[in-house]
């Protein structure tokens, strides 16, 4: 079954004129909304997306837009340079030209007077000093080679002599080693005789001599393995005696031992479980610190992605280091009147507020550098900028130090402004002179504040005054990050031995502008906030004073101000002399009024304060305060997570002590035991071993008795026998010794006829050489005698030809001088000719490049314009999409709106109703058509007409609902009259106010 929405598609002011409507069932109603929320929700959808094409596609065109006429506004540029290169071109191509024909002018006059000029001369000349030259390099060469051959037959000579003598040498040496041979021979046969006559009584001594020996060995023996018993027996007991007493300490150490190793153990077990305790409760304690830094660090990303969201925006803030807040705080009210104690606050002061100038650095603005600042005549917006953009970063400082902020007021500014015009006025040298106090304290007089005067003479103090924090700066110039001008130190030189913070400290000339904009003083707000940031930087982390930073921040003797209002303002001067450094000076007044010091409130209005706040401000401080934030917890988590480390260390040294400890009471009780079983089992040995010791102790003493009777027995037999032992040893040792002597010497002899042989044939190759070099010395000799006369030959002619030559050179001087005058001007000419050519293929390819530039540029306009064009009509058809989906919403709310109405209204069962409308000349209705819960479709126009000042009824729609209202009496059996009224209101007057197109013409609705 159809629901009531796909059976009412649109409704006209006819169907007022139809009659009765039929009910509706109601089963069905739920569904419809249902489906119609779906419907309207998906409609919603692609209206969106399609607005969301239509703003990206908006964003593009304005890009391109931007950057067509970016390229539009180079075009003339672009051309001038075109027509700059050509004109080089053509100039240069001149050159070129008429370097050339001079050129060929001096080729030809050169080629003239090489054809008058007679080279024969100069080249007989030179042929015949070539010749020369050849001879005398043949005789230089072939005297050369007679001396090489000179040395070598020297060097042969004495070769060929050393030879003769040491074969000589060899010779004798040779014939003397065979004189010794024969002589030795003889000694060794006499000496043979006398050992076999010696040997043969000796042979039945010695057989006697080894039956004692061997006898006395053996008693020897059984005496040495007794007594290696006897010792190893004594050294068992001692081992068991030592064994014994060792195991007892053993058992006694162990135990000592085990009682320590369990104290520590239990020791360790109650360590351990303080230290899982702690690490436990420090873990919770991190896990906080790690969800509020994780926190801060969302809260801090969602600002900067908000901000970066928008192009223009640049959060540029000012964190305070923790150490800059302890190192103030530790030598806050404390006496500094000891050196040392001066010395050691400046040391720890500068430490910390190093890191803080390392970790605050200027971020720019790329927008804010096309934005140009007039010093001299600065706007009251750019006043406000600029002073809002430095006290936020002062109050950025003062909320993290936990002071109440400072207020931007108009009076401050006021006062401020008129402090730089009285600097200005007063030409007033700061950077010697330091604050203009008798002029602030007149103008602090004026404004209703505080001041002070001179004692003397009662005129304004010109030695002290409240307001001014003053920084002094170059005009264009101020400190640039640390890492570029550490980087600028490396790379060229640092003549004067800067520290880093000196080298951090010092300024540079940073402007970026051009001459007249210097002379006018103009610079730009980019660069002006970067002179502020540092201005607030250098007051509160300077590296060698900090009372402007106890100043601007309520710290130390000026804590007075910390809690109370202060009113603040920033002003700009630049000195319009000279300073005494040559130097155009521009001072930044940083003033603050404390609210004790004004007098007359009407004339410092305290109330004319200034918000510092604006669209971004709460997502600026957002990101600030979560950054502080972020910078605390940081450091925060990382000590609690080296504590933790720590701690998780200790506990794993813990349970490695403990995992030890059990080891080591285990391997004490083994130990113990084993000590034990050891001293139970030397007990033993030691009952046994000192009878057996005995024992062989006795066997001892008969062992060695016998071995001294058989050594006695030996030594009688040798001294009977000793006439003939001490023969037969000399005649042995000297066969022994002649036999020798004679192998050494035949030995010798092989080599003295090696040595000999080597000689022969060594005397032979010196001989041969010798005379090769003999030979090949006569040959060099002759050719030499060949080569003089041929030198002497070649000087005869070379004097002729040069003789000649002179002779032609005396009688052509004319010719030879044009000759050289045509050769210096063409090598002039194409020296000219060379450069004309570089010169013109560089204007050529500077005029193809400056061409191709105008080409590239003219292209990227027409693409750019066909991406304009192609964007607009996107865009066209996007709203026009839009458009129609919207009068598509509209339309399904008013149809929502009818049906709503038709349920509100009961219809009878069986009604028929029968109307006659008269639509004018735009529509015509049949006047019988019947409407039911089956009636017919129907076809009906109408014209709906929507003016800009207000929603008007057609007058088809004005009739219908006249007669709708007329016409409540005529039909009091449907009830339809007042389901028409209200059908005929909610029809008329929504179609009158959507001033619906779509309804005009001969478009066709359908209600099934």
């Amino acid at each position: 079954m159809k629901s009531k929405n796909s059976k009412l598609m649109y409704v006209s002011a006819a169907v007022l004129a139809a009659g009765a409507v039929a009910g509706v069932n109601t089963q069905n109603a739920h569904a419809a909304e249902v489906q119609k929320q779906a419907d309207k929700n998906a409609a919603q959808k692609t209206i969106d997306q399609n607005q969301k094409d239509l703003t990206q596609t908006q964003d593009q065109l304005n890009k391109a837009q931007t950057e067509h006429d970016d390229a539009v506004r180079k075009v003339p540029d672009a051309q001038a340079n075109v027509l700059t290169a050509d004109s080089n071109n053509q100039s240069a191509q001149n050159v070129l030209a008429n370097a050339q024909d001079q050129l060929k002018t001096a080729q030809d006059a050169q080629a003239n007077a090489q054809a008058n000029y007679d080279a024969s001369y100069e080249n007989n000349v030179k042929a015949a000093q070539n010749n020369v030259n050849k001879a005398n390099a043949d005789v230089q060469s072939t005297q050369e080679q007679i001396n090489v051959q000179n040395t070598k037959q020297a060097e042969a000579l004495n070769n060929q002599k050393g030879q003769e003598d040491a074969l000589k040498t060899n010779t004798e040496t040779l014939n003397k080693t065979n004189d010794e041979i024969s002589k030795t021979q003889g000694q060794v046969e006499q000496a043979q005789k006398t050992y076999d006559a010696v040997n043969k009584d000796y042979q039945p001594v010695k057989a006697e001599l080894d039956k004692q020996a061997k006898e006395a060995q053996d008693a020897q023996k059984a005496a040495q393995e007794n007594a290696k018993e006897l010792t190893q027996a004594q050294n068992e007991l001692k081992t068991a005696q030592d064994t014994a007493n060792k195991a007892a300490e053993t058992i006694n150490n162990a135990q000592a031992k085990l009682n320590s190793d369990t104290e520590a153990l239990n020791g360790a077990k109650s360590e351990l479980s303080s230290k899982q305790k702690q690490a436990s409760d420090l873990t919770s304690q991190r896990d906080q610190v790690a969800k509020d830094l994780q926190v801060a660090q969302n809260k801090m990303n969602t600002a900067k992605a908000k901000l970066d969201a928008d192009k223009d925006a640049v959060v540029n803030t000012m964190v305070m280091p923790q150490v800059y807040k302890d190192t103030v705080k530790r030598w806050n009210g404390k006496d500094l009147s000891k050196r040392s104690d001066m010395d050691q606050y400046k040391t720890e002061m500068a430490a910390a507020s190093w890191v803080g100038w390392t970790q605050n650095e200027y971020k720019h603005n790329e927008a804010e550098k096309n934005h140009m600042v007039d010093l001299k005549h600065m706007s009251r917006a750019d006043q406000i900028e600029l002073n809002k953009f430095g006290i936020d970063l002062i109050n950025q400082l003062r909320t993290q130090i936990g002071v109440d902020p400072w207020t931007f007021n108009e009076s401050a500014l006021n006062f401020a402004n008129a402090i730089a015009d009285r600097y200005v006025k007063d030409d007033w040298d700061s950077d010697k002179d330091g604050h203009d106090s008798a002029a602030i304290n007149e103008l602090a007089h004026r404004y209703g504040l505080r001041y002070t005067v001179s004692r003397k003479d009662g005129t304004y103090g010109k030695d002290s005054q409240y307001y001014e924090n003053l920084l002094t700066d170059r005009f264009g110039w101020t400190e640039i990050p640390f890492e570029q001008s550490k980087a600028n130190a490396d790379k060229f030189g640092n003549p004067y031995h800067l520290t880093d913070q000196e080298l951090a400290y010092d300024m540079n000339n940073t402007y970026a502008h051009s001459k007249d904009d210097y002379n006018n003083r103009l610079d730009d707000m980019d660069h002006l906030k970067n002179q502020v940031y540092n201005a607030v930087k250098r007051f509160a982390f300077n590296y060698n004073e900090w009372l402007h930073a106890y100043g601007i921040l309520s710290q130390d003797f000026f804590d007075y101000s910390a809690k109370v209002k202060n009113y603040a303002a920033i002003s700009f001067s630049v000195k319009p002399t000279k300073d005494r450094w040559g130097f155009d000076d521009m001072d930044i007044h940083v003033i603050n009024v404390h609210e004790s010091m004004v007098l007359d409130p009407k004339v410092f209005n305290v109330n004319a304060n200034i918000p510092l706040t604006d669209d971004k401000s709460e997502l600026k401080k957002q990101y600030t305060d979560n950054l502080v934030l972020v910078n605390t917890l940081t450091p925060k988590k990382s000590n609690l997570d080296n504590q933790i480390n720590s701690l998780t260390n200790d506990i794993k040294g813990l349970n490695t002590r403990i995992s030890d400890l059990t080891k080591s009471i285990s391997d004490t009780n083994k130990t113990l035991a084993d000590a034990k079983a050891t001293k139970a089992d030397a007990d033993k040995k030691i009952a046994v071993l000192p009878g057996r010791v005995q024992e062989l102790k006795d066997k001892q003493a008969s062992l060695d008795k016998a071995q001294s009777k058989a050594e006695a027995d030996l030594a009688t037999y040798q001294a009977k026998n000793k006439d003939l032992l001490a023969q037969f040893n000399a005649a042995k040792s000297n066969l022994d010794k002649l036999t020798a002597k004679l192998n050494d010497l035949n030995s010798a002899k092989s080599k003295a006829e090696s040595a000999v042989a080597e000689s022969k044939a060594n005397l032979d190759k010196a001989t041969s050489e010798l005379s090769a070099i003999s030979s090949r010395l006569d040959e060099l000799k002759a050719k030499l005698s060949t080569a003089k006369t041929t030198k002497e030959q070649a000087d005869a002619n070379l004097a002729k030809a040069k003789a000649a030559y002179d002779e032609y050179v005396s009688t052509h001087k004319d010719v030879i001088d044009n000759l050289n005058k045509a050769n210096a001007e063409l090598a002039d000419k194409t020296k000219a000719y060379n450069e004309a050519k570089e010169d013109a293929a560089k204007t050529d390819k500077e005029y193809q490049a400056a061409q191709d530039e105008l080409t590239k540029l003219n292209n990227h306009i027409e693409d750019l314009s066909t991406a304009i064009t192609n964007y607009e009509s996107k865009i066209k058809q996007l709203n026009t999409t839009i458009n129609k989906q919207k009068a598509d919403q509209k339309r399904a709310s008013l149809d929502a709106q009818i049906n709503k109405a038709l349920d509100n209204v009961s219809a009878p069962k069986h009604a028929t109703t029968t109307t006659s409308v008269q639509a004018g000349t735009s529509s015509s209705v049949a006047s019988d058509a019947a409407v039911s819960t089956t009636q017919r479709s129907k076809v009906l126009t109408n014209t709906v007409v929507k003016s800009n000042n207000a929603s008007v009824l057609s007058p088809q729609t004005k009739k219908l609902v006249a007669q709708a209202n007329a016409s409540k009496n005529s039909l009091p059996q449907t009830g339809a009259n007042d389901k028409l009224s209200v059908f005929a209101a909610l029809a008329g007057l929504s179609l009158a106010s959507l001033g619906l197109g779509s309804l005009v013409g001969d478009k066709k609705r359908k209600r099934n």
